[in-house]
């Protein structure tokens, strides 16, 4: 009858381990219904157990495994305690983070550092997601949060649209995801969750003013209302996502550059400047003006219809070169040697710049070297061939047109241009030492590229949008803004994980794994037991 007693009294003890498991499982599953009814069950059992084997009930309490276990509850209790301390103490006090991550996922740029400590005005940030788009959120509030790191002037809140529909009537909301930034005065609204657009976001809140770049037109330059593929048209957006206003400008019916022009562009001209025109932009030039300028090469004629910009250009100790640039050694395969992918030089324009850009079809830019002291000519570009491998091609058909397919090229000395060849040229006036601030944002600055066709919708990609926005911002005297990068996370995305697969992972971890180790602990339990009884 006792022996009776006994196994069911362990039976008993079993279900109790059982259901207390199966308990702690739902719970971590949110699964409630079933979370009680085991734990009701596994309370049944414990005392059943205990009824029936009360002596092992009570001998458990004050037996040498008890105090074993106390001791290590004890121990286990000591260094939790330990670690919040830490946490709390120490942690708060030396509060340090280390990015591990491949693409640098939880680091912020070095300009937006730079904006967000600068940032003296108070800043709420309101985030409308849903739970239809749980990781989007995870996301911006992972980007938020380093925000908050760095400066306390922004405030931060996640609202459902869903549910907080007066919020959601009160700013308008057309789509979720979308999040506000907003001031005392005004707001801008986010729709994409990127470090970008949420320093442009802050940028326009904090800044009074709002840069105008002009870009010319009246000669069949690149538009940037053209959404073609040699349109500007994604130019003008990312202009817009650092808080400048893209215009266009027509010198045939101006008689000036407008005062709030903050840079002047002129995007691969494919006819002449009148005289009218070039006077302008020579006054504009020699009182300050900030100038893009983007030659294409004359590939259809010996004669170059943009002389005249090319003679201006001079005065400032820039040579613009009517050649074609070759480079063999580094190019866009599919357009060959005439689309060299050249090398960056030092300068504040390129420093930013991770991958190299393609310039298709382009001419040599190189600096005077007898030019006047007060000027300051570097070149941000050069092909990376030697000698025989790269150069500007300066050798036409008789009808004065380069070779249709741009091949056949050789390289002679003493006629071509020779290697290493400049296609890209940043120019400015030096700043005396008697020089103040306010008066070095009053000199010229002019950036001169060989070719036009990079910055086109059709292959403006991040590299050619990072220099074009980078070439702006130096020329506006706002090197804080060169340029942001987006993280691509489409290299890093692994496959979607289907329902049995979540399943499999689920059972496997949270019931197979841990039935492994309480079955192998039931045995040498057992053994143990068995050798005590022997």
């Amino acid at each position: 009858m006792e022996s009776k007693k006994n196994i069911a009294g362990s039976f008993f003890g079993l279900l109790t381990l059982i259901f207390s498991f199966i308990a702690t499982a739902s719970g971590l599953f949110r699964e409630w219904f079933v979370f009680w009814i085991c734990l009701l069950l596994a309370l049944v059992s414990l005392i059943i157990f205990a009824r029936l084997r009360f002596a092992d009930f009570v001998n458990f309490f004050v037996s040498r495994q008890a105090r074993y276990g106390a001791n290590v509850a004890l121990g286990i209790a000591g260094v939790i305690g330990i670690a919040v301390f830490a946490n709390a103490i120490v942690a708060h006090r030396f509060d340090k983070r280390v990015d591990l991550t491949e693409l640098q996922l939880y680091t912020l740029s070095e300009p937006t550092k730079t904006i967000l400590k600068n940032l003296k005005t108070e800043i709420q940030v309101t985030a409308f997601f849903s739970n239809d788009i749980q990781q989007l959120a995870a996301r911006a509030k992972d980007i938020l949060e380093l925000y908050q790191r760095e400066t306390e002037f922004l405030t931060v809140s996640f609202k459902d649209p869903y549910v907080d529909l007066q919020l959601r009537e009160k700013y308008q909301l057309q789509y979720d995801g979308t999040i506000i930034f907003e001031n005392t005065e005004r707001q801008e609204k986010v729709t994409v969750v990127e470090e970008q657009k949420f320093t442009s976001a802050i940028l326009k809140l904090t800044r009074n003013e709002t840069k105008k770049v002009y870009f010319l037109v009246g000669h069949e330059e690149h538009a940037v209302d053209d959404f073609n593929k040699n349109g500007y048209s994604n130019v003008r957006i990312e202009l817009e996502n650092q808080n400048y206003i893209a215009s266009a400008l027509s010198l045939l019916t101006e008689p000036a550059i407008p005062t709030d022009c903050a840079a002047l562009v002129i995007a691969g001209p494919k006819t002449a400047l009148t005289r009218h025109e070039l006077d302008v932009v020579s006054k504009y030039l020699t009182l300050g003006g900030k100038l893009l300028l983007m030659l294409d090469p004359s590939v259809t004629s010996a004669a170059d219809v943009n002389s005249g910009l090319i003679r201006l250009m001079k005065r400032w100790g820039i040579a613009i070169g009517n050649d074609l640039v070759i480079d063999k050694e580094q190019f866009v395969p599919l357009f060959g040697p005439s689309a060299p992918v050249p090398g960056p030089e030092l300068h504040e324009i390129t420093r930013v710049m991770r991958e190299r850009v393609a310039f298709p079809v382009v001419r040599s830019v190189t600096p005077i070297a007898d030019r006047a002291s007060s000027l300051s000519v570097k070149t941000l570009f050069k092909t990376v061939g030697e000698t025989g491998n790269s150069w500007g091609e300066t050798q036409r058909e008789t009808d004065g047109t380069f070779s249709e397919d741009f091949t056949g090229f050789i390289y002679s000395p003493d006629v071509d241009t020779p290697p290493p060849v400049s296609i890209a040229i940043a120019a400015e006036q030096k700043v005396g030492e008697d020089r103040d601030k306010e008066t070095e944002r009053d000199l010229t600055r002019i950036v001169v590229f060989g070719d036009s066709d990079f910055a086109a919708n059709a292959i403006f990609r991040e590299p050619n949008r990072d220099l074009f926005l980078a070439a702006i911002n130096w020329l506006t005297l706002e090197e804080d803004l060169i340029t942001i990068r987006p993280i691509d996370l489409r290299g890093q995305t692994l496959r979607q994980m289907l329902v049995q697969d979540e399943r499999l992972v689920q059972i496997t971890s949270v019931f197979l794994i841990p039935s492994i180790v309480f079955t192998a602990g039931l045995i040498v339990w057992w053994q143990r037991r068995k050798g005590e009884n022997a």
